[in-house]
């Protein structure tokens, strides 16, 4: 059995701010005594630095990953999304360049192949929203376009196993137990953030 842990980077302003620092570091104590192989992550510098500080604090090698960087995984048609739902997805998706726009349903099939896959391994993947959206898309066997409408906290924890001849299992989703209040749902829009 494979167990994937996935996390958003911590909250930036282009480089990590002090809070995103700290999630980082927050994360890491969290993960400790898990027996992870590697930290895998983004090109992208708020990912990358939130990489290193939790590589850093468990001892563990760095992996960068092209497929782990910041781009929509996947590009619907406005016919496949709900009527009421396509003008936003459709407007969310224009936030994207033409580059990341273009290259970014390869690297969303190239991504899944590379780390949801059973064997024996336990990573963990910091990347962006969208990425780890995607990776709880396809284990649920959602349709493709229902990435969008999903968002993950800066520093939130999701864990996927993935067995032999058996549905990928969601274990947790934008986990945020290992982070005080104030730093919680960062990076999410302020009237999608849920409270507790």
């Amino acid at each position: 059995m494979r167990t994937l842990y996935l996390a958003r980077h911590g909250e930036a302003a282009g480089d990590l701010t002090p809070g995103g620092r700290e999630q980082a570091l927050l994360l890491a104590a969290r993960l400790a005594g898990v027996p992870l192989a590697a930290v895998h992550h983004s090109p992208v510098a708020r990912a990358a630095q939130t990489a290193a500080i939790v590589a850093a604090s468990l001892e563990l090698p760095l992996r960068q990953s092209d497929l782990l960087a910041d781009y929509p995984p996947y590009l619907p048609l406005a016919s496949e999304l709900p009527k009421a739902f396509a003008p936003v997805a459709l407007a969310h998706l224009a936030d994207y360049s033409d580059e990341r726009r273009s290259g970014g349903p390869t690297l969303g099939t190239e991504v899944l192949a590379q780390f949801a896959t059973p064997d024996e391994r336990q990573d963990l993947l910091i990347t962006h929203s969208q990425i780890v959206c995607w990776f709880v898309r396809a284990a649920l066997g959602a349709p493709e376009w229902r990435w969008l409408g999903l968002d993950a906290a800066n520093g939130g924890l999701t864990i996927i196993q993935y067995r032999e001849h058996w549905p990928a299992s969601l274990v947790a989703f934008n986990d945020q137990a290992h982070l005080p209040p104030e730093l919680r749902w960062t990076g999410i829009p302020e009237e999608r953030r849920a409270v507790y």
